[in-house]
């Protein structure tokens, strides 16, 4: 399947259409055969697992051959010792692409388009176009500009007729000074994905106050986030259980301190920073950025509302409502130092927001926020919202998980919640 959805599989869709292909870049899968040939025929060649933000670039050139992996670039004499250290000691998953690099790759500007679309049969709209690079190079033109954003539309179209549960589309093009341009990469987001979620949630104006600001991350996109907010998180598009969410923030001293779990690290400049970000976390999977919400408080540690809404015939419900409260020194609830009921929380907090108000608020929200997911993807009967309350009493939809852990609600003294959610899974199931 992956080698379907993949790069390699989502290549040769587009380039079955001839309006397409033109711009494609020569891809085969990763072999001693086609890493030979490739390098034999191009100067410059791009290795990339069939899913996954993983690149190496590799250069020939008289002196031998030099593989970047991002973080760190080796020189080899030959192309046999290229490939046994590109295979044995980078490229450790079980498949990979070769991909022909753009020529004069270093006066290129780089840019991702994010295609969203409300439904299979709705159109495709670009719902964000990000520099991705610090090239000094500028589409100004108009009608060029009206040329590219039809072209990536049409990209993600011919995917999307491919991938019809597919709503969220990432195509990144290069482009130079001369107005040529080529696919570089093109990524399915499909509805697990935290950049397709925000996106389905967005489309709905009275939700997108209680959205936290949300990009795809690049290392260009970072620096502006950080800039914008005291506190940024970075978070894995697919990811369950707060696995590599990383907090980030800039000190007063314009250090950046990274805070993960429980432990606390200082990164002296942003190079140093996004280096230590790629190494550990991006170039291992693909991460948006957002905007850190000032949680209200229990004796100095966040909390926030998990959330049940169930589907019960035909309409949404709220279930089920447990406050986590995160553990000390951690700025996630996924570790709780303890359990509370909502009315509980908010009297034990440090903050004076008024209970009947953030329960009203937080059912009307996640009932809209469930309609709005359901609307694409007709199988969901069950989500669970993790919901923040700020030091103003604001109410914010931080994500939904199309497939909550319910055990804290088994684990509360009073599981009468417990015994409601599992009560609307059965007669679900029955009406099913």
């Amino acid at each position: 399947m992956k080698g379907i959805r993949g790069r390699f599989g989502q290549h040769r869709i587009l380039n079955s259409d001839s309006d397409l292909s033109k711009y494609l870049l020569e891809m085969k899968l990763l072999s001693k055969l086609t890493f030979d040939y490739f390098l034999e025929k191009y100067n410059c060649i791009l290795i990339k697992p069939l899913v996954g933000p993983q690149e190496v670039r590799v250069i020939g050139n008289d002196d031998g051959f030099e593989l970047a992996t991002g973080i760190e670039v080796f020189r080899f004499s030959s192309k046999e010792e290229t490939y046994d250290y590109l295979t044995k000691q980078i490229c450790t998953k079980k498949y990979y692409i070769v991909q022909a690099s753009p020529i004069h790759s270093v006066n290129l500007y780089h840019c991702r388009y994010t295609l969203h679309r409300k439904s299979h049969q709705a159109n495709w709209k670009i719902v964000q176009n990000a520099r991705m690079d610090d090239s000094s190079l500028q589409v100004k033109d108009l009608f060029h500009i009206w040329k590219l954003n039809s072209f990536v539309t049409a990209v993600a179209k011919r995917l999307g007729t491919a991938f019809p549960n597919c709503h969220t589309i990432v195509v990144e093009i290069a482009k130079n000074g001369s107005g040529d341009y080529w696919i570089t990469d093109t990524v399915l987001h499909e509805r697990n994905s935290k950049w397709s979620q925000y996106h389905s949630l967005y489309e709905k104006r009275s939700i997108r106050p209680c959205l936290p600001a949300t990009e795809l991350c690049a290392k260009k996109t970072l620096i502006v986030f950080l800039n914008t907010y005291s506190e940024v998180i970075l978070k894995p598009c697919i990811g369950q259980q707060g696995r590599g969410i990383v907090k980030l923030s800039m000190t007063d001293t314009m250090t950046f301190e990274v805070h993960e779990k429980q432990n606390r690290t200082v990164k002296s400049d942003f190079n140093e920073l996004y280096h230590y970000l790629l190494e550990h976390y991006l170039l291992k999977k693909d991460y948006i950025v957002q905007q850190r919400i000032p949680l209200t408080e229990i004796n100095g540690c966040p909390f926030d509302v998990r959330v049940i809404t169930q589907l019960d015939e035909g309409n949404w419900i709220v279930t089920g409502q447990l406050v986590k409260v995160a553990a000390k020194d951690y700025f996630v609830s996924n570790r709780a130092s303890k359990l509370l009921s909502l009315n509980k929380a908010i009297n034990e907090s440090d903050n004076e927001v008024s209970y009947e108000h953030c329960r009203k608020r937080i059912e009307t929200i996640c009932k809209k926020a469930s309609k709005r997911l359901w609307r694409k993807n007709k199988e969901l009967s069950i989500i669970g919202f993790d919901i923040g309350i700020d030091r103003k009493g604001a109410v914010w939809i931080i994500e939904g998980n199309y497939a909550p852990s319910l055990s804290m609600f088994y684990m509360f003294e009073n599981n009468e919640i417990h015994k409601r959610i599992s009560y609307y899974i059965k007669k679900h199931k029955k009406s099913d």
